[in-house]
This record gives C-alpha cells, sequence and structure tokens, in this order.
C-alpha cells in the first residue's frame, strides 16, 4: 500500500471518531511516533559523522544571523 493511500485512509477513519479521549490518545501515539522517527534519525547521523560541534553550530547561526538581518 502506497503512503498517501494509506494517509487518506487514516484521514477517513479519524474523521469517523467521536470521542474526545480518543482522539487525544490518537494525538498522543502520532507525536510518539513522530519523535521516535526522529530521535532515530538523528542516532543514525551521529553514527555517521553527519554532526556539527556545538562551536561549529554557534559559529554558524551567527552567520545566518548576520546575512538574514542585517541589511
Amino acid at each position: 500500500m502506497k503512503a498517501e493511500t494509506l494517509k487518506l485512509g487514516l484521514i477517513e477513519r479519524v474523521m469517523q471518531v467521536q470521542k474526545k479521549s480518543t482522539l487525544e490518545r490518537m494525538d498522543q501515539l502520532i507525536t510518539q511516533a513522530e519523535m521516535e522517527t526522529r530521535a532515530q534519525e538523528s542516532l543514525e547521523a551521529i553514527s555517521k559523522g553527519d554532526v556539527l560541534s556545538l562551536d561549529e553550530f554557534s559559529q554558524k547561526n551567527k552567520e545566518w544571523a548576520k546575512e538574514n538581518y542585517t541589511k
């Protein structure tokens, strides 16, 4: 099943849910799944060495701010 088809099916099912507590639980589960996915992606990036030191990150932020806010 394609992701888009699955999304549409889930949307249809969610639209039929009436209980607020059920919707809140679904929201919690989706949030948890998103956070787990992001954590896994971060761990993979770390293992590949695809990271910046805090000093590098700070410097890049300063450069970005200077380029975008000093005109």
